[in-house]
């Protein structure tokens, strides 16, 4: 029996898009046929070819997942073979690659800068969204740092982010998320949610603090840097407690965080320069350590190889920045 792959961004607006994709186009393959799997930034690689050489597969769809150019090669040796693709994204650092898939009869893509990813589907192909389905999008949106004025949307956004972030190798966790979707369930409610909820409450908080008491401010921005013991601690946390920083004290956030086998850079820019410091950090890291970055103009994340230290990443980022903004005012 031909089987569908569903591989999406284990966080917020990448479950709702996945969770909103099948309950409209593959309810009638779920659940036997369709297999779900997440990922996040820093594994995509390893991810993306585990699933793309899965036997007996006839579609493969990516939700959410800032595809880059290392990625093209698998992608076009299994459209080549007969396997559909369909890739739904709404990440700028994105545009690069998708334009050098878009020609292939086998790959479809639904791609545009907007809020969020469910925002991508809402504008191109669902019809019709019903009340609960209009929610997910709304929230998504403020999940993607968007604004509503419904007071009960943006609690259950800020609930869905948290808990969803603050275990990113919870598979069951995010899976039961997508399915409460495709079933149309109120999941922020469930039980599974409810547990993770105050701890992932509590441990941001204290994340905030420690960004606080750590950040070192250049030319309006704060540089941040946390080792492999705290990164272990704050697990997925790091992207909310950047932007939720931003938001408090009014100034953008370049966060580090040393992990067991790389450095991550996540920035968060009030004057939306993230992806392109982002890039500039990449031109001034020696070719052995380069790996991946993505994002938009407002936040955008970059992961090192292990080559460097964590100190001689923060003297990099640094100097990028007094070298490029600094120089600029």
């Amino acid at each position: 029996m031909k089987k569908c792959i569903v591989l999406f961004h284990g966080d917020c607006d990448g479950a709702i898009a996945a969770g909103l994709y099948i309950r409209r186009f593959l309810r009638d393959m779920y659940p036997e046929q369709i297999i779900l799997r997440h990922s996040h930034p820093w594994r995509l690689n390893i991810d993306l070819k585990r699933v793309l050489s899965e036997p007996d597969i006839e579609m493969v769809v990516l939700v959410d997942l800032a595809l880059s150019e290392d990625n093209i090669q698998p992608l076009l040796s299994v459209a080549k073979g007969g396997t559909s693709i369909i890739i739904i994204d709404h990440h700028q650092s994105s545009e690069k690659t998708l334009n050098q898939l878009k020609e292939l009869d086998n790959i479809k893509i639904l791609w545009a800068v907007v809020q969020s990813t469910p925002q991508v589907l809402a504008q191109s192909i669902l019809r019709n969204l019903n009340n609960y389905e209009n929610l997910l999008v709304n929230v998504a949106n403020i999940c993607e740092g968007g604004n509503v004025e419904d007071e009960n949307v943006r609690i259950v956004a800020d609930k869905v982010k948290l808990v969803l972030a603050v275990e990113p190798t919870n598979i069951e966790l995010i899976h039961k998320t997508v399915d409460y979707i495709v079933k149309g369930d109120e999941f922020w409610n469930a039980p599974i949610f409810n547990d993770v909820f105050w701890k992932a409450k509590w441990l941001l908080n204290l994340l905030l603090k420690k960004i606080l008491v750590k950040a070192k401010t250049v030319c309006d921005w704060d540089i941040v840097s946390f080792t492999s013991p705290e990164s272990l601690i704050f697990a997925g946390l790091f992207g909310i407690a950047s932007s939720e920083h931003m938001k408090k004290v009014k100034k953008s956030i370049v966060l580090i965080r040393e992990e067991e086998d790389k450095i991550v850079v996540t920035i968060r820019s009030i004057k939306k320069k993230a992806l392109d410091l982002c890039q500039t950090i990449m031109k001034n890291i020696d070719h052995k350590a380069k790996s991946t970055f993505g994002g938009h103009k407002e936040a955008a994340s970059l992961t090192i190889k292990k080559v460097y230290r964590l100190r001689e990443v923060e003297d990099i980022v640094e100097n990028v920045i007094k070298n490029s903004i600094c120089a600029e005012k």
